[in-house]
């Protein structure tokens, strides 16, 4: 299966695209900066880029004749594809974690000096998990994990139980709602069985049996927020 992200952040303060664009393009790929821009397409509400950060990992070598430890600076970069769809105040961020998002607010305010505010949005993973359960075939809660539960007097803490049957896993749901912290549910597409993993952020991680799959799941995992 084919894995992908799909991070999802508000935008406030952002031009329209065609200012954006040329914001964006403008930037280009100076080398002695954190940020550059490999790629920029717009269109009259969406504008999509390819941006990469730059920064310097420190890499530690044993050299076996002096038996010292060196350490040599090594540039590492990050891809980051982005969309972003002023009239709906939507940031997506298609790669990397939700640090990802907070790459793409920095260089959008202080690399091309904008005014614009990203907020991470923050979702209900229980509702969520009950409206894909609605909207999807053969849905499957998968996995929850809790923060708190309690089995027994020697048994406490943070627990992920896997689920054969959804239907137990709904009922383990209903019990533990208050806790849940993330979770992984399983539906089929249109062309294959989907996987989609759930945290606090709206970051979600997805798995597909078939590619041509990506739109339906984007879109579904859109109206989620």
């Amino acid at each position: 299966m084919s894995s992908f992200k799909l991070n999802l952040a508000m935008i406030d303060g952002c031009p329209d695209t065609k200012t954006l664009a040329e914001a964006i393009e403008g930037y280009g790929l100076p080398e002695d900066d954190e940020f550059g821009v490999l790629h920029c397409s717009a269109g009259e509400q969406a504008l999509y880029a390819t941006i990469v950060r730059k920064a310097n990992q420190n890499i530690q070598k044993l050299d076996p004749e002096t038996s010292e430890v060196l350490t040599t600076a090594v540039e590492k970069v990050n891809v980051l594809p982005i969309g972003i769809f002023p009239q709906r105040g939507v940031l997506e961020v298609y790669e990397g974690s939700a640090s990802g998002v907070d790459q793409i607010a920095a260089f959008l305010a202080s690399g091309l000096a904008l005014s614009t505010v990203v907020t991470m949005i923050e979702i209900d993973i229980p509702a969520v998990i009950e409206r894909l359960r609605g909207e999807t075939q053969k849905f499957q809660l998968r996995s929850i994990r809790v923060s708190d539960y309690a089995h027994d007097s020697y048994m406490c803490g943070p627990y992920t139980p896997k689920f054969l049957d959804s239907e137990h896993g709904m009922d383990f749901l209903k019990e533990y709602v208050e806790y849940v912290t993330s979770a992984s549910v399983s539906f089929r597409g249109q062309h294959g069985r989907v996987t989609v993993s759930l945290a606090p952020k709206a970051c979600f991680r997805y798995s597909l049996s078939n590619e041509e799959d990506k739109p339906l799941v984007q879109a579904l995992l859109r109206k989620m927020i």
